[in-house]
């Protein structure tokens, strides 16, 4: 498609799905930047336009349309200072808990700063006002580019209806073309789902919810529950087991979630070694996932559902959208745990096979990585294994970004229940992770905290070591120690090997030992898997913070890593 196309194909799928999700009234002022979206409204069947030449004007009819109907109406214009006409309006809204959707026309990036006619800033031009703002950016023809543009009309509409109802504003740059070829109407994106349905319920589920998805599980063939991060998961832990002993269900919760436990029901371990088998993977897609939590962290996991896209049922209290696939369906906004009590009772008991094959596979993928683990030199998956069967319990693992995070789910059998696992995984930066270490086991001071980081996360947070000592802080550092920034050996980039160490990898030549030396801590050197369960056993019952380094190169950790996952395949066969 043309330029000019995608943005007459996103004008018109934008409208659709307004439409399909409930907006029946815009109010629209004249304009040219505006006039995809303008032609898109007039042209939609099921909303009803209301043509306004001035555009102060057009908000207030707009504000009074919302309140008599409590329910969201839009507004558009064109760039410029049209958008600045709207303002008092927006607050009106704002003040007085109204759903307006303020939907602003803009230039394109290029004519920005630039003394273009028309162009000024509207990002954010409405303060704190808005309930949610968002900059769209251009339209663009990528294959999932209908997808985004639905959820965004979609998600506008439900923030305008938030705990606290109000304005939210999109900004929508376009370029030129505006307007299609005469004659020619533009056709929405068609899409065989149906509009996003949310849900929140802040005190108790309603029993319509509760039937809702209990319907929704009792007719799934293949049902799959997927957990990410959730601090305070291990709370679900009773209500997940009931749920299971009904629900032919498998679990494939990271350990960060809380829930990846020894002889939890359905919990599958090595999802992500099967995930890698793309034969395995393809004879058993889902046909719906119910989602707990944070986004996965399994790369492998997470193109496994984008690939076949099942049904999603996202259950997260936290608020905000976290669903960056755009796979929800669903979103249900609300405590977990009351929730999934009341869905066990709403099932009859399942016959478990759909479990038992995944955790059978499992059970298999686990005796592989274990035979290749006993054959291969030091690698992470070796540390993680070492860490699992030596750490006593309760006890606090704090896992660092990049690949110690994914080794913890890789390679981290089920867990003991005293176990927690805490991440940095809300920007998910390396910097920083020595400190939020050494303060969670400050918090926690009577029980083991074992921090596990690579060299790069270490060396970039160096200096919160000497708070172990100031503070009298006792921590296992544990660092995986291959020179570098290993994850990269995994990415596109590795393929440029004439920039590749030097604008990627960064290798330290950092010795560990001096750095233990620094900070007086203790220090204790292994290359060898042997040597792993005496040298963590000494460290956990140490007097004060010890630093383990863990020593292999990146092309031992590369080759390790993809040797265990060919282990697997070959076991699956």
């Amino acid at each position: 498609m043309s330029e000019g196309e995608v943005t007459q194909a996103f004008a018109a799928t934008f409208v659709d799905e307004l439409a399909r999700s409930g907006l029946r009234h815009v109010c629209v002022a004249p304009g040219s930047r505006s006039a995809p979206l303008a032609m898109a409204f007039a042209r939609h069947p099921s909303v009803k336009v209301w043509v306004h030449i001035d555009e102060r004007s057009a908000a207030f009819f707009a504000l009074g349309l919302a309140k008599a109907q409590e329910w969201p109406v839009a507004l558009l214009c064109t760039s410029g200072t049209a958008a600045a006409e709207f303002h008092p309006a927006v607050l009106e809204a704002s003040y007085s808990r109204t759903p307006l959707l303020v939907l602003t026309a803009d230039r394109p990036p290029e004519l920005r700063d630039v003394g273009a006619n028309q162009a000024v800033d509207q990002s954010r031009l409405y303060g704190s006002a808005p309930r949610w703002f968002f900059d769209a950016g251009l339209p663009d023809d990528e294959p999932a580019a209908p997808r985004r543009w639905r959820r965004l009309a979609a998600r506008a509409l439900v923030e305008t209806r938030g705990e606290v109802p109000g304005p939210v504003h999109l900004n929508l740059p376009f370029r030129e073309p505006l307007s299609p070829k005469p004659g020619r109407v533009p056709r929405a994106v068609p899409v065989d789902a149906d509009p996003l349905w949310f849900w929140r319920a802040p005190t108790q589920p309603s029993e319509e919810l509760v039937d809702r998805i209990a319907t929704a599980l009792a007719r799934a063939d293949r049902p799959l529950l997927v957990a990410g991060e959730m601090r305070d998961g291990a709370r679900l832990r009773h209500a997940l087991d009931a749920l299971l002993t009904r629900l032919d269900a498998p679990l494939l919760a990271e350990p960060t979630s809380q829930l990846r436990r020894r002889a939890g029901l359905g919990v599958v371990e090595s999802y992500d070694a099967l995930l890698r088998d793309a034969s395995w993977a393809r004879a058993h897609v889902p046909d719906l996932v119910l989602r707990l939590g944070a986004p996965p962290t399994s790369k492998a996991l997470n193109q496994f559902l984008l690939r076949y896209h099942p049904r999603t049922i996202l259950i997260d209290e936290a608020g905000g959208w976290r669903d960056p696939d755009l796979l929800a369906a669903e979103i249900v906004r609300c405590d977990p745990l009351p929730l999934l009590e009341r869905l066990e009772g709403k099932l009859r008991e399942g016959d478990g096979i759909w479990q038992h094959v995944w955790r059978d596979a499992s059970a298999t993928a686990q005796a592989a990585l274990d035979r290749k683990l006993y054959q291969s030199p030091l690698h992470e998956g070796h540390v993680v294994r070492a860490l699992a069967s030596e750490l006593p319990e309760p006890a606090t693992v704090f896992a660092g970004s990049s690949l110690a995070i994914r080794d913890v789910d890789m390679f981290w059998p089920g867990a003991a229940p005293g176990v927690r696992f805490l991440a940095n995984r809300g920007a998910s930066g390396i910097d920083g992770l020595v400190s939020t270490g050494l303060g969670a086991a400050a918090a926690d001071a009577g029980n083991p905290t074992v921090l596990l980081l690579g060299d790069l996360s270490l060396y970039h947070d160096m200096n919160g070591l000497w708070a172990a000592k100031r503070h009298g802080v006792r921590a296992v550092i544990v660092v995986l120690d291959n020179n570098g920034g290993g994850i990269f050996d995994y990415l596109p980039a590795a393929q440029h090997a004439d920039v590749f160490e030097e604008l990627f990898t960064t290798p330290l030549g950092l010795r560990l030992e001096d750095v233990a030396l620094l900070y007086d801590l203790y220090f204790c050197a292994v290359t060898d898997p042997g040597d792993l369960p005496y040298a963590l056993e000494r460290a956990l019952l140490a007097d004060r913070s010890t630093l383990v380094c863990a020593r292999f190169s990146r092309e031992q950790s590369l080759a390790g890593h993809q040797a265990c996952w060919a282990a697997v395949t070959e076991a699956l066969r």
